[in-house]
């Protein structure tokens, strides 16, 4: 086995301030600070090349700003001092934006005379395409709600994060009375190794959750409320932002569950093969997502990365000295820690051309893929290069790119695994986590999809009470599941923080899709002796045109037709034919 460096602590001193608050502080007012002068100039004058590559710069180093607030969250260090960080973060960019509509609207009201002489000057041409492209509210009253809508959507969001980590749970684990947070709870309802103690933490949980559900209820609502009046004042549906932000069309959206609706009996023939190992008619929610654990599989950090370099050897070597460097380089902090949330995160620097993952490895086979994913995260962010420009990554990177890289490497990761175990017990334990992930995202999120669908829809006429949401929680996940479980689980809207997305409406669909477009493109790595070539072009490109049009350009491949959503929904069906028959 290949040995090298592979510490489990990340290194941030040399990103920005390290670990030194007060340095961070002044390091995000030296930004405020330039953009009070570029405010000031603006005050007698136009803005000019100079001053707009100044808010470019300012724009990529508020990014890794906020990307280096994420790192810390992960520390121990107090709330009381991260949040004053996270209020000034989000206070910078909404000064960027306001310069930005300040010109746009001066750049209206020039004459064609006007904004030729204007143009001539500036030699970054995608600035003038960024600043057009970026002026779709061209009223008063879209720009005033636009900008309420945007900084209410920020702050519910907080309030719902303040609301769940507040959140204590009473349990009694291992006869010991005890209160917990959400998200200790949350993990140990899911991953407890006994099944006695993983029950009664999740019954905990949901009681805990019942109590608080109305509160809950309020803020979503209003989140909901606020989309909805903002498109009506803009004359947009409530989907049409969201498919636009991820680069896909409403055809393209159709097609995909259309494939996985032709194939709802195939897949749930795995949960009632479950439902007879567990001798019962049906397993619960809460089965499914717990069934396969434990797996009597161990693999050290040192033996993760090893098999994550070995699954990319024959698709690109390229892909396997990242993943070396992003080890030796100290970009991943694998250490376990409370202070860390749940799963894990990726942090791109693109100004540093750096990234930095945290997660919780714990030698399980689950905490290896979670590592394949967030590496598969760095790669992408790695193929972007800096380039000027006037726009937040937010509003450029979209989130069906993101997840197609990721997944490319945990899937790729988990076929070499199986490939290289012998032991067939431990091969169908992997094998039924890998299908119940794919469920997931063919299920799980679909349902999630399903309630939020649903949810703008009754939303526009009243606001809904905690028991309606919980029911139409219910109902969505009953149609994704093919009605093939026994019980479901009322609170998903409570517990998945991405319902609470103030940027990111329909923060689910982008995962299935990440996850069948990354299938297709593992099997196309197999025939295609240049896919190392066009996978770097493809990530390279993204925000550059809409994804359905860089898959075309990249990979000729069409998203519109069932064929190759089917293809790759296949090869689930594949695994679950192969796991019936051990």
């Amino acid at each position: 086995m290949e040995t090298f460096n592979t510490q489990m602590r990340w290194d941030l001193d040399k990103l920005l301030c390290g670990f030194d608050i007060d340095k961070f502080k002044n390091y995000l007012k030296s930004i405020k600070d330039k953009l009070l002068e570029i405010e000031k100039y603006m005050e007698t004058n136009i803005l000019n090349e100079r001053e707009l590559i100044i808010i470019s710069q300012a724009i990529k180093k508020i990014e890794s700003a906020e990307s280096f607030y994420y790192c810390l969250t992960a520390e121990d260090i107090s709330f009381s001092l991260l949040t004053p960080l996270q209020e000034t973060i989000l206070d910078l960019k909404t000064q960027v934006h306001l310069i930005k509509a300040n010109l746009q609207n001066r750049l209206r009201n020039m004459n064609n005379r006007q904004f030729d002489d204007w143009s001539e000057n500036i030699h970054q041409k995608e600035f003038i395409t960024e600043l057009l492209k970026d002026a779709e509210i061209t009223s008063d009253e879209e720009r005033v709600t636009a900008d309420f809508t945007r900084d209410t959507l920020s702050f519910l969001e907080g309030l719902y994060e303040q609301m769940r980590n507040k959140m204590r749970i009473k349990t009694n684990l291992n006869s010991d009375e005890a209160e917990i947070s959400f998200a200790e709870a949350s993990n140990l309802s899911l991953s407890h190794s006994e099944q006695s103690e993983r029950i009664h933490v999740f019954r905990e949980l949901n009681k805990t959750l019942e109590t608080e559900a109305d509160l809950f209820a309020s803020v979503y609502n209003q989140m909901v409320g606020l989309r909805l009046r903002e498109n009506k004042v803009r004359k947009v549906d409530y989907l049409d932002e969201s498919l636009k932000k991820n680069g896909i069309s409403q055809p393209t959206l159709n097609a995909m569950w259309e494939a996985v609706d032709a194939n709802i009996e195939e897949l749930s023939s795995y949960l009632r093969t479950k439902a007879g190992e567990a001798e019962t008619k049906n397993i619960s929610w809460h089965q499914l997502m717990t069934s396969s654990q434990p797996i009597a599989f161990e693999m050290t950090f040192s033996e993760a990365i090893e098999g994550i370099i070995q699954s990319l050897g024959n698709i690109d070597s390229d892909m396997c000295e990242f993943v070396r460097k992003a080890i030796v380089e100290g970009w991943v902090d694998a250490e376990r820690r409370e202070t860390k949330s749940l799963g894990g995160f990726c942090a791109p620097f693109l100004l540093e051309e750096e990234s930095r993952i945290s997660l919780n490895y714990d030698n399980s086979i689950d905490s290896a893929r979670r590592l394949a994913h967030e590496l598969g995260h760095a790669w992408h962010f790695q193929q972007m290069k800096y380039a000027p420009s006037l726009l937040f990554s937010d509003d450029t990177f979209e989130m069906t790119m993101a997840e197609t890289s990721s997944i490319f490497f945990e899937t790729a990761f988990i076929d070499y695994v199986i490939q290289n175990t012998n032991d067939s017990s431990v091969k169908k334990a992997i094998l039924a986590s890998r299908i119940e992930r794919s469920l997931n995202y063919l299920m799980s999120i679909r349902g999630a999809f399903l309630f939020e669908k649903k949810f703008y829809e009754y939303r526009k006429d009243k606001q809904l009470d905690a028991k309606q949401i919980e029911e139409l929680s219910r109902q969505s996940q009953e149609k994704a599941y093919g009605n093939s479980l026994s019980e479901y689980e009322p609170f998903v809207w409570m517990k998945y923080g991405q319902f609470y997305q103030a940027s990111n409406p329909f923060y689910n669909y982008p995962y299935s899709f990440g996850f069948l477009l990354s299938i297709g493109l593992l099997e196309l790595a197999k025939k295609d002796e240049l896919f190392s070539q066009k996978f770097k072009g493809f990530l390279s490109e993204t925000g550059m045109m809409p994804m359905e049009q860089l898959v075309k350009k990249h990979f000729q491949l069409d998203f519109r037709q069932q064929a190759f959503w089917q293809q790759s929904i296949q090869r689930l069906v594949q695994d679950i034919e192969e796991y019936n028959k051990y």
